[in-house]
């Protein structure tokens, strides 16, 4: 998958989180079999928070959400909202750089989410590896990309660059106007 190094504008986000999609898009179906209170959990590309602060209410009090964007605007939309939710203990923000997630490895996460985010990076094996990186043996990423963005045969070469990176498919959830593949890390040794 050959990023198309598009950022979506900071600008614009108040369409990324609105009472309509929340119904195309609900945090809770999508992402509730993968979060279980006391994870720690990474939102790649986290915009302005739409799953963010979902992920905040599933990790509970003892867990943690890493909010990871690359434009501080967005990242200070989440901290405006979670604020204002009570959610902003749960959430630690991160400022990624455009050639990388940047992020410590002195924390392992359990769950990884990038919902529409790979298209926009210009490498994406090299984030993937990364996500690989940071996740616990046996950890899972939850890759969604746009099915008027991405199409069919990209989103597999994608895949192909997950299983390169150390991950294997586990299942090909649904998830409206969306490509979906729930991939785990192998564990080795």
């Amino acid at each position: 998958m050959n990023g198309r190094s598009h950022v979506y504008p900071a600008s614009r986000a108040a369409l990324l989180d609105n009472r309509v999609r929340r119904l195309v898009h609900p945090p809770q179906k999508i992402l509730g079999d993968f979060i279980r209170p006391g994870d720690v959990v990474l939102d790649i590309g986290s915009g302005s928070g739409f799953f963010t602060r979902a992920m905040a209410r599933m990790v509970g009090g003892t867990g943690k959400v890493i909010a990871v964007d690359l434009q501080e605007a967005m990242l200070q939309k989440v901290q405006e909202t979670a604020q204002e939710e009570g959610l902003l203990p749960r959430i630690r923000l991160h400022r990624a750089r455009t050639d990388t997630l940047d992020c410590s490895r002195r924390e392992c996460a359990d769950f990884a989410l990038a919902f529409y985010v790979v298209h926009e990076v210009p490498d994406a094996g090299r984030l993937l590896r990364e996500i690989a990186a940071l996740l616990v043996p046996g950890g899972s990423l939850l890759v969604v990309e746009p099915k008027g963005e991405v199409p069919a045969a990209e989103f597999e070469r994608m895949v192909e660059s997950a299983h390169s990176a150390g991950f294997r498919t586990v299942k090909r959830p649904k998830v409206l106007f969306s490509r979906a593949v729930v991939l785990q890390k192998v564990e080795t040794g």
